[in-house]
């Protein structure tokens, strides 16, 4: 395992005066006060020990509830509260993964991904996307077998902001069908979609761990509460895995969460959307730019050499991401539009000074 990218970028961001900050991928909105009125009645209310492992009644109901909105059925044994989605993902790989098991990944990937297959002993299979950052679905069929433990997908997608639409995912469920192979779905970015309608491959493949949480939709980065479904054996081996390990997600924020789930972050997801175009209209011109379709990030193509690049942007108080951080390659870097529209307005100015 490496040390984050994109930590490194945070830490290198404390260190300097008022940078231009498009490195960190958190919103830049704060909780809504509903949220934080729940967490802090829950406090008051001595709501602060241990929780089931599984996580409380009433929020693992509402989870069932809103997993139906996504039209994937579950019961609700087969739903468990996590210490968000990064808890979630990295028990169930724990769950699931022997020394040496395949596991799928499009490249570009979300940055843990691969630290956390690492860290399990899995094969990593890396899968390079289409120039659109769309799954290349023949590549795909090819690396798909008898040994694929698990194809790993996620849409909206980090670093790309690519969503992968409902007839790229009844592919991906057919071959995952042909092999008997599981597929993890991270969902997290699920309420910032901004071109076509967020799909589920849970809808349609039952044999699918679909992750979601709170940290991105509600601003609650700090507060570490998620939640996955998926099938009953492999639910049942993670729960085996919380209970020696995070042993449950905070009890006071597991109760907030529950206001979360009825409270609406489209005026949000509305603001992202008018940022997504500041940056894409203010960078087409010059870069080799996909429109990003979800989440709050966009993948850019270098216009000249990668290291150099960076420097040059460090050197105008820009801070970025390097592509390689996400990716085998080092092509494109990434940009979070999770900022003030006056600081979008300022970092454009200075990346297409650098051309």
């Amino acid at each position: 395992m490496s040390v984050s990218g994109v930590r490194k970028m945070f830490e290198m961001a404390s260190k300097m005066k008022n940078p231009i900050d498009l490195s960190v991928g958190k919103p830049d909105f704060d909780t809504p006060p509903p949220i934080k009125n729940a967490a802090i009645k829950a406090i008051k209310q001595g709501l602060n020990g241990y929780t089931p492992t599984v996580g409380i009644p009433a929020l693992r109901k509402a989870i069932v509830q809103k997993f139906k909105n996504n039209k994937i059925r579950v019961k609700e044994s087969q739903v468990l509260i996590t210490g968000a989605v990064s808890g979630a993902l990295d028990l169930v790989l724990c769950a699931l993964l022997n020394p040496g098991d395949e596991v799928i990944i499009m490249d570009p990937f979300f940055v843990g991904y691969k630290q956390l297959l690492l860290r399990y002993g899995a094969k990593i299979v890396q899968i390079p996307t289409n120039k659109d950052f769309s799954i290349d679905l023949a590549g795909l069929e090819k690396a798909t077998s008898k040994k694929t433990k698990a194809i790993l997908i996620n849409s909206p997608n980090n670093p790309t902001g690519k969503m992968y639409d409902e007839k790229e995912l009844r592919a991906v469920a057919r071959i995952a069908r042909k092999h008997a192979t599981l597929v993890i779905s991270d969902e997290i970015y699920e309420e910032f979609s901004y071109t076509k309608k967020h799909f589920s491959i849970g809808s349609v493949y039952t044999n699918t761990v679909t992750l979601n949480g709170f940290s991105k939709s509600h601003a609650m980065t700090g507060w570490r509460v998620g939640y996955c479904c998926g099938p009953q054996a492999i639910i049942d081996a993670t729960i085996k895995q919380q209970q020696f390990t995070y042993v449950c997600a905070p009890a006071p924020f597991q109760q907030a969460a529950l206001t979360a789930l009825s409270t609406s972050v489209k005026k949000y997801a509305k603001a992202y959307k008018k940022k997504r175009d500041i940056v894409y209209k203010g960078l087409k011109d010059k870069y080799d730019i996909v429109q990003p379709e979800g989440a709050f990030y966009a993948f850019v193509k270098y216009p000249y050499n990668a290291d150099r690049f960076i420097k040059d942007c460090v050197k105008n108080n820009l801070l970025v991401v390097p592509g390689n951080v996400f990716s085998e390659k080092n092509t494109h870097f990434r940009i979070c539009f999770a900022t003030k529209d006056s600081v979008l307005r300022k970092a454009i100015k200075v990346l297409n000074n650098l051309t």
